[in-house]
């Protein structure tokens, strides 16, 4: 599980999806059900959950690769980490 921390306080998952959407490309499927959580798919098998947590001074993104255990692998070398890196490089989230 991967740990992204970033600068910015109280970052939702509205906003969260907003920039994975427009850094991962259309090949992804971002959902969210409103909680701060976020599924990113590339495809049934290939995906990530995202968990937006705030702390002082920071949110937090904890991403878990998903699916089964034999997939967990597979989703964190590809999709778990694709969606951290994102995440880690957005200019959106250095402002505080």
């Amino acid at each position: 599980m991967a740990k992204v921390r970033v600068p910015r306080k109280h970052v939702t998952a509205d906003e969260a999806a907003a920039v994975l959407s427009r850094r991962l490309g259309s090949d992804y499927k971002i959902e969210h059900n409103g909680d701060q959580r976020l599924m990113i798919r590339k495809n049934p098998l290939l995906f990530a959950q995202v968990a937006i947590r705030d702390e002082p001074g920071a949110t937090v993104f904890r991403v878990q690769p998903g699916g089964f255990v034999i997939l967990w692998i597979a989703n964190s070398l590809t999709t778990a980490r694709k969606v951290a890196d994102a995440l880690r490089r957005s200019e959106e989230f250095r402002s505080i």
